[in-house]
């Protein structure tokens, strides 16, 4: 049987019904997100008077609505959007937030931090491990982050296996989703906002991290670690689907762990809840599939 042609994939039918089925539970998981953050959003627009954000927040709504009522067609789209639309929903996070109206805990988080993990890990690492060249390899790590989530699924579908792709991503936009409402309900700011910059020492890859923060992080959304909980997922469905790739992905998520305390972004209990929102959230979907 030939291989399937990279144009192939862009066919806007496809006969793969489960895969079909998959695909638009994404897009219900999104679109009910996107349904539920309008209100806190538009709280917030009003009150500052910036309606781009709503604008922007429910054009993307209304896209995600006529790909799920769509019968035929945009399959590519269709299959794609919910991943995405990630950074996009993160970066509005700040503005659901603040919306909400809901206290930050950080003073919870730190007493859990305090009773499971002596020595108040996201400084004390980088004061112990306090070298540039492993600063920099687990800076380097927390950055993959981008590629542990989007590559895997894209390797899948590229080479005709839709049916594992929409598995994939499915899990991602699921765990998304459970950690971004996590965020708009129990908002907790992390370490680096309520005490600064931990000591880690600084080098090129460092310091683009904390551009990279500083242009785009939102203030909130550190318990549970959504990055450790989609590297998690990208790592079990991919030792599932393509197993070399999970052994990578599986590697640079306790790179990426370990980096995000090191650097101080995310309390040790950010990235315990991150690994247990990763592992529900597969075992869900793997339900809804069934």
């Amino acid at each position: 049987m030939p291989a399937p042609s990279l144009l192939g994939a862009f066919r806007p039918t496809s006969v793969d019904v489960r895969a079909d089925a998959t695909s638009r539970t994404s897009l219900r998981i999104t679109a009910a997100y996107l349904a539920l953050t309008t209100l806190p959003l538009a709280r917030w627009c009003f009150a500052t008077e910036r309606y781009v954000p709503l604008a922007v927040h429910v054009a993307i709504l209304g896209v995600a609505l006529a790909l799920l009522l769509s019968r035929g067609g945009y399959v590519w789209l269709r299959d794609w959007i919910p991943l995405l639309l990630g950074p996009l929903l993160y970066v509005e996070l700040g503005w659901i937030i603040a919306g909400s109206g809901a206290p930050h805990w950080d003073s919870v988080a730190w007493h859990w931090e305090a009773a499971v993990f002596p020595g108040d890990p996201s400084r004390s690492l980088a004061d112990r491990w306090s070298w540039v060249w492993l600063s920099e390899i687990l800076h380097a790590c927390y950055l993959s982050y981008y590629v542990l989530v989007f590559l895997p699924p894209a390797i899948l579908w590229l080479r005709g296996r839709r049916r594992e792709s929409t598995s994939t991503i499915l899990a991602l936009v699921l765990v998304f989703a459970l950690c971004f409402v996590a965020f708009i309900v129990f908002p907790v700011d992390g370490p680096r906002f309520v005490r600064g910059a931990a000591p880690a020492p600084a080098g090129p890859v460092r310091s683009f991290v904390l551009w990279l923060l500083a242009a785009g992080s939102s203030r909130g959304t550190a318990f549970p670690s959504s990055h450790v909980a989609a590297g998690m997922v990208a790592t079990l469905l991919a030792l599932r689907y393509q197993r070399t790739i999970g052994y990578v992905t599986g590697a640079l998520t306790v790179g990426l762990a370990l980096g995000a305390v090191y650097g101080g972004y995310h309390y040790a209990v950010d990235v315990v809840a991150g690994i247990i929102a990763g592992g529900l959230a597969t075992v869900i979907s793997q339900r809804l599939e069934s």
